[in-house]
């Protein structure tokens, strides 16, 4: 929630927690556009210990005596709290000797031992999300629906606000058609996502539909309140010409959205 008001209200600074200290950070003008430009699949990723889950098979680590909840702590005396201090410090001593530090319930201890030319331990980090306490909420029946509509409409209002970067550079280039659409589906079957993602198209269909542009009901709306407010209709001849501005104007869109999914996938970023 707080990073999606960060990027959608376009805020000048952010406030942190950095340890024990408070940090406040100013932030670029265009912080939301070059967020965009970066085509990062994930704005920030939360930091959490590794801690080994289980090993891969013939793991290095696992013949050097590592065990399924070890929590590495360095490297070579290089402190890694975090899994992704590990990933980068891992990184500069491949296909060299190394000295693993780890707690196991609650005491401190070491290995030693070579990494392969791809300097990977063999070893899977648990699930960050089941090292953090979280909360699950349940509705009944009649207490989802008030809940629903609180959902859609905040993400009416959020994509409201991200339609603005549709006209930059930045994200017109992030468009995006039937292959960007498919990709938001998960590749393994989760009801929650399917019918959350189905839903959220389905609020993005409405709202482009009220856009007024010729050949969308928007557009028809707009020619009505137009005859409401002045008393004369369009002309016949003016409103069919309006309707093929309108078809041309869609499928130019529909031609550039999917445009852009081809240079994606010839580009291999698909």
């Amino acid at each position: 929630e707080a990073v999606e008001k960060l990027l959608l209200d376009e805020h000048n600074s952010c406030t942190i927690k950095r340890g024990d200290e408070i940090v406040k950070i100013n932030l670029p003008n265009d912080f939301s556009k070059q967020i965009i430009a970066a085509e990062a699949k994930q704005f920030a990723v939360p930091r959490f210990p590794f801690v080994i889950d289980n090993f891969a098979l013939g793991s290095i680590a696992q013949k050097n005596g590592m065990k399924e909840g070890d929590s590495i702590v360095s490297i070579n005396g290089v402190i890694t709290p975090a899994f992704t201090d590990f990933v980068v410090e891992i990184a500069k001593h491949k296909s060299k000797p190394i000295t693993l530090g780890y707690y196991r319930n609650g005491k401190e201890m070491t290995s030693n031992f070579t990494l392969d030319e791809n300097g990977k331990i063999g070893a899977v980090a648990k699930n960050p999300y089941l090292m953090f306490k979280t909360k699950k909420v349940e509705y009944g029946f009649f207490e989802s629906i008030p809940a629903g509509i609180s959902q859609g409409v905040e993400s009416l209002v959020n994509y409201v606000k991200q339609f603005k970067f549709v006209f930059s550079k930045e994200g017109a280039s992030s468009l995006g058609g039937f292959g960007t659409i498919g990709n938001l589906f998960p590749e393994t079957w989760n009801w929650q996502l399917f019918w959350n993602m189905t839903a959220f198209l389905s609020i993005i269909l409405a709202f482009m539909n009220i856009l007024p542009i010729p050949a969308l009901d928007g557009g028809h709306v707009m020619f009505t309140l137009w005859e409401i407010i002045t008393g004369k209709k369009p002309g016949d001849k003016f409103l069919e010409r309006a309707q093929i501005v309108g078809m041309v104007l869609l499928f130019a869109l529909l031609i550039y959205a999917n445009g852009n999914d081809l240079v994606r996938w010839l580009s291999g970023k698909f």
